[in-house]
């Protein structure tokens, strides 16, 4: 008997907007590269697999500044950036220790009253796979559809990450919880 795999209904996502100026670090941003085709040359990705990075090139990406790195060990000055992005990649960091690391870094890099947002999967521990499946559409109207293949045999919750970001300092702005993912808006205060 195979490994026991949760895969979700299609969630139908509205993306989150970002502030309108200032760059933006997308943190796992290869692969779908959602950021990457919507902010275009304000964007900085970094993605921990190269193959991800190689696999957002199908999309018109060039303008996009890419780097291989470990998004928890940034190459990139305090205060650099007006917003981070973590679409769903949080998930693919299976400790708590990890996603910690990577938001402190987020923290870190943001200058003061930059955004943090964040849209995850809600996971319970529960499965070896949690495949979330989801469709976006872009302000250009362009679908986007796809499923993030994600390490089971975690939790990751609303209240578990809000509880990280106060705690590393981000004050929460908004946040939404829907079925099997949720959404949150989070400031770097002095």
């Amino acid at each position: 008997m195979g490994p026991e795999v949760m895969r979700t209904p299609i969630q139908r996502i509205l993306l989150p907007t970002l502030p309108d100026d200032g760059l933006i670090l997308d943190i796992g941003g290869g692969g779908e590269a959602i950021v990457s085709r919507i902010w275009r040359e304000r964007v900085f990705a970094v993605d921990i697999q190269l193959n991800k990075i190689r696999e957002a090139h199908i999309y018109p990406v060039g303008h996009t500044n890419w780097f291989l790195c470990d998004g928890g060990r940034l190459c990139f000055g305090n205060g650099v950036f007006s917003a981070v992005s973590l679409w769903f990649s949080l998930a693919y960091m299976r400790t708590w220790e990890k996603k910690r690391e990577v938001i402190r870094e987020a923290f870190r890099i943001l200058s003061p009253n930059g955004v943090l947002s964040l849209l995850a999967a809600t996971i319970g521990g529960k499965y070896e796979k949690h495949i979330l499946r989801v469709r976006f559409q872009l302000p250009d109207g362009t679908i986007s559809e796809t499923g993030y293949g994600l390490m089971g045999q975690q939790t990751q919750s609303l209240e578990e990450t809000e509880e990280v970001l106060r705690e590393i300092g981000f004050s929460v702005n908004q946040s939404e919880v829907y079925d099997y993912w949720f959404r949150i808006e989070a400031v770097k205060r002095n």
